[in-house]
C-alpha cells in the first residue's frame, strides 16, 4: 500500500477535503486526508496524507504553521472574513506606529475564543450550522500559542503580517482581536500558509501538476514527512518489544515527548513516546 504525504499549494474556493479528494484518481484502495485545515478562502500549504499517513496527521497537525495575513481594517464580519456580510464599520484607523506597538501583546500563550462560523462540533454539530440558523452558543476561550508576529506593511488599510502559530489558532479572530486592539474593527482579507510541519509552500505542488506518471515519486516517505521529530535507531530485539505492545527502557538525549523509531537498516517503525527513562509504542505503522 502507497504511504506517505504530497505538500500542496491551495488555491482560493475550495475547501480542504474537496482539494485533497482529487488526489483519489491516483489511488486505489488507499485512504486520504490532511493534516491542518485551511478555510475555503486561504491559500498555501496543505499537506495531503495518504495510506497509513492518514493515521498519522495529527502529529504533522500538532506542529508549528506559519500564513501570511491581510487584514482590512475599518469593518467587522459575522465570519471574520471578507466573504461574511459586514455587521459594523468605523471611520476610525490606526496609525502603522500604533498597530506596530500592540503586535507583541498577542505573542506567547494567549486565550482565544473560536469563530461560530468554524467546524468545530458542538453536541456533535458543527458550529457553522448552528451559526447559520442564528443559534448563539456562549463560546469557552482556549488557549493557543502564537511564536511570532512580523509586521510587513499598512497601506490603504490592508494590515499585511507574518504570524507563526501553534495548533488550534484561528488568524480570523486573531485579525479581529489585533483591530480591537487597536481601537478599531478588522476583517481578514487574504491569507495564506506560507510553512506547515516544516515545510515551505515554495516546495509545494498544485494537484493540477501531477499525473499517473509522477504521482508516486512525488510521494514523500512516512518517515521523512514527519522529520520535524527526533528520532532513534533500534536494534531488531527492541523494535520486536515495541511492536507487540512493551515499553523498553532507554535513556535519551532528546526531550522531545514523541520520537520517529526506525530499525537498524533505517526503515521508518512509527513513533514511539518517551517517558521517565522508558519508550513506549505510540504510533505504529502496520504491515501490509
Amino acid at each position: 500500500m502507497l504511504s506517505g504525504i504530497l505538500v500542496l499549494d491551495k488555491p482560493k474556493n475550495i475547501s480542504s477535503g474537496n482539494y485533497v479528494r482529487k488526489l483519489k484518481k491516483y489511488l486505489s484502495k488507499e485512504k486520504v486526508g490532511h493534516a491542518g485545515t485551511l478555510d475555503p478562502m486561504a491559500t498555501g500549504i496543505l499537506i495531503a496524507c495518504v495510506g497509513q499517513m492518514t493515521r498519522f496527521s495529527d502529529y504533522l497537525a500538532n506542529l508549528p504553521k506559519s500564513y501570511e495575513a491581510e487584514i482590512l481594517l475599518g469593518q467587522q464580519t459575522n465570519t471574520g472574513d471578507i466573504e461574511g456580510k459586514v455587521i459594523e464599520r468605523t471611520n476610525f484607523i490606526p496609525s502603522k506606529n500604533e498597530l506596530e506597538k500592540i503586535l507583541n501583546c498577542f505573542v506567547g500563550e494567549i486565550d482565544q475564543v473560536p469563530p461560530i462560523y468554524s467546524a468545530l462540533k458542538y453536541k456533535g454539530k458543527s458550529l457553522y450550522k448552528y451559526a447559520r440558523k442564528g443559534i448563539n452558543l456562549d463560546m469557552n476561550s482556549r488557549k493557543i500559542v502564537i511564536h511570532e508576529i512580523n509586521f510587513i506593511s499598512f497601506e490603504k488599510n490592508i494590515l499585511k503580517l507574518e504570524i507563526s502559530c501553534g495548533r488550534g489558532t484561528y488568524i480570523r479572530v486573531l485579525a479581529e482581536d489585533i483591530s480591537k486592539k487597536a481601537g478599531s474593527l478588522g476583517t481578514l482579507l487574504n491569507l495564506r500558509r506560507t510553512e506547515s510541519a516544516g515545510f515551505k509552500v515554495e516546495d509545494s505542488l498544485r494537484e493540477e501538476s501531477l499525473c499517473n506518471d509522477n504521482f508516486r515519486e512525488k510521494i514523500i516517505a512516512p518517515g521523512d514527512a514527519l522529520n520535524r521529530l527526533d528520532d532513534i535507531q533500534c536494534r531488531s530485539e527492541i523494535i520486536e518489544k515495541i511492536t507487540k505492545g512493551q515499553k523498553v527502557e532507554m535513556k535519551l538525549t532528546s526531550e522531545d515527548k514523541f520520537l520517529r523509531l526506525f530499525d537498524k537498516n533505517k526503515n521508518f517503525i512509527g513513533i514511539v513516546e518517551n517517558c521517565n527513562g522508558f519508550i513506549k509504542p505510540k504510533r505504529l505503522l502496520t504491515i501490509d
